[in-house]
């Protein structure tokens, strides 16, 4: 049985590891004046979303055109509300060149931080 557990164990610390990256980092960029980019849909936005975060959602048909008009000389925080998104999200940006772009998790994991919200 412990055998079973083990490699079970293993593939749900690393699924949680493919999240988000180091929230210390994420906090950090965010102090710092990343721009915080949130991928949700407008609807779970305008429910609570970290102040000054911009919304490009994800599933819109013009989310890469919007994306390609922001500069890439900057730092990027981008979250959804798991973080599976945001690893979409950030696949899109990096295949248009933008080099300083980090998963910010999950909404409810950035509020955990501290960060201050709206909605």
């Amino acid at each position: 049985m412990r055998l079973l557990l083990l490699p079970l164990l293993l593939v749900g610390l690393l699924g949680l590891g493919a999240c988000a990256d180091d929230t210390s980092e994420v906090e950090r960029l965010i102090h710092r004046g990343a721009t915080v980019v949130d991928v949700r849909t407008p609807e779970e936005y305008a429910a609570g979303h970290v102040d000054g975060a911009m919304n490009l959602d994800l599933a819109a048909d013009d989310f890469r055109d919007r994306v390609a008009e922001l500069p890439r000389d900057r730092y990027y925080v981008v979250y959804c509300e798991s973080g599976a998104r945001a690893t979409r999200a950030i696949e899109v940006m990096r295949g248009l060149g933008f080099g300083s772009v980090v998963n910010g998790g999950g909404y409810d994991a950035l509020v955990d931080l501290g960060l201050p919200t709206t909605g």
